[in-house]
């Protein structure tokens, strides 16, 4: 007798670490037999991998979830990921349709646990185009943001080892994948707690056979450091790229996050990031609203953006999280956050504008990420997927059709 693989769809809201976890996951249950599927309709096991962050990632894990009891009881329903830790007994009282819950760790075990059987190590399954793989470095926290939830969802940071890290991108890369995005939390503080570095790793993976591009998500700008700025400027295989959560510029709102800096400390860093990296792209992102943020201080804001003109920013208005220390702050009034957070993206949409503008004409290398309907969908160096603009080429118009994964020069 045959017995038919269980067959399991995953959806995944919120980062790239959690589709890093998603993937992990995948990998699990297919060595433990299942056959992963697109579509609910066709699994036997439905696993949502939440987003709990702030209100709004929580009310759309919510939806999500309920939108999938359709499939009860002929499919079992898994939920997993952030919104599970802090809010497990009002979730199990809300939803009691729901069959396994489970938090953030152990998706071995999970494994284990849908499938009835002992799960062995190996590769994750890539939920990525083939031109590109997230390779989640670190999980947790240890900062303690005013703001954010994370350490309390996912605990203290820990750092994966090296040699951990080195297989994984040595497998993919053996298969064709060409660019590594390094994500979580905060990758500048990869290794403190291992006894090695950020610049270690980056060393450690390009010297591997395959890769030929490396990017850095969440480098928190006080670690920074000088000798990590000429590993990226020196090392060819590292995309000369940097995303860097500011948040914000005012001195004062910046210690009531429980961060540090200034508007001056970071108009420095900045400009010693473009000289030692003259090609570099910097992408930010930015909290308006923060609970007492006074006209002054949000103006001073918009008047930075447009000082260092930076090449890529994610705006976000504050969100009042419990178990939070600004949650007891005073809070601003709603209206006044969204009129803020119309304003900043109005000022840098200009920015970006003038930009493209400068760029028009110019011979440029892009990689291609996926051809859908005749039009290819491409990326610079200076384009990170899924979070920054991309370039989108009628197929039509080319000699030959683009592949995914390959590198073409274009004229923009």
């Amino acid at each position: 007798m045959i017995l038919a693989l269980k067959k399991v769809c995953i959806t995944t809201l919120g980062c790239d670490k959690n589709r890093a976890d998603s993937e992990a996951l995948a990998g699990y249950l297919q060595r433990a037999g299942c056959q992963m599927v697109t579509s609910d309709a066709d699994a036997d096991i439905i696993i949502v991998n939440t987003c709990g962050f702030i209100n709004s990632a929580r009310r759309e894990s919510i939806n999500c979830i309920t939108e999938k009891l359709v499939y009860k009881p002929r499919a079992q329903l898994v939920v997993c990921g952030c919104i599970v830790p802090n809010n497990r007994q009002e979730l199990l009282q809300g939803l009691p349709e729901v069959d396994v819950w489970w938090d953030t760790k152990n998706y071995q075990d999970l494994a284990a646990l849908l499938t009835g059987k002992e799960v062995v190590n190996g590769n994750k399954l890539l939920s990525t185009p083939s031109s590109y793989a997230y390779i989640k470095i670190a999980d947790g926290c240890n900062r303690r943001c005013t703001f954010c939830t994370i350490p309390s969802i996912r605990g203290k940071y820990v750092s994966r080892a090296i040699n951990e890290i080195v297989a994984e991108v040595q497998h993919f890369a053996s298969l064709g994948v060409p660019e590594f995005i390094l994500v979580a939390q905060d990758v500048t503080m990869y290794g403190v707690d291992i006894g090695c570095s950020l610049v270690d790793l980056l060393r450690a993976i390009t010297v591997i056979d395959g890769v030929k591009r490396v990017r850095l998500h969440y480098c928190y700008p006080e670690l920074l450091t000088d000798k990590l700025l000429q590993e990226i400027a020196a090392n060819e295989k590292v995309v000369k790229y940097l995303d860097i959560p500011f948040q914000h510029c005012n001195a004062r709102i910046l210690k009531l996050m429980g961060r540090r800096g200034d508007m001056e400390s970071y108009r420095k860093l900045i400009s010693k990031i473009r000289t030692m990296i003259p090609d570099i792209t910097i992408r930010a992102t930015m909290m308006v609203g923060f609970p007492t943020e006074t006209d002054d201080e949000f103006n001073e804001l918009v008047e930075f953006l447009k000082a260092v003109k930076l090449d890529y920013v994610g705006f976000f208005a504050y969100s009042r999280e419990k178990g939070t220390v600004s949650y007891s702050l005073p809070q601003v009034k709603a209206a006044v956050k969204k009129t803020r957070l119309r304003t900043v993206e109005v000022v840098q949409q200009e920015i970006l504008d003038k930009k493209h503008e400068r760029e028009k004409g110019k011979l440029v290398r892009v990689v291609c990420d996926a051809v859908v309907n005749g039009v290819a969908r491409c990326r610079t160096a200076a384009q990170s997927p899924e979070v920054d603009p991309c370039i989108y080429i009628d197929q039509t118009e080319q000699d030959e059709p683009f592949v995914v994964g390959q590198e073409y020069d274009i004229r923009l």
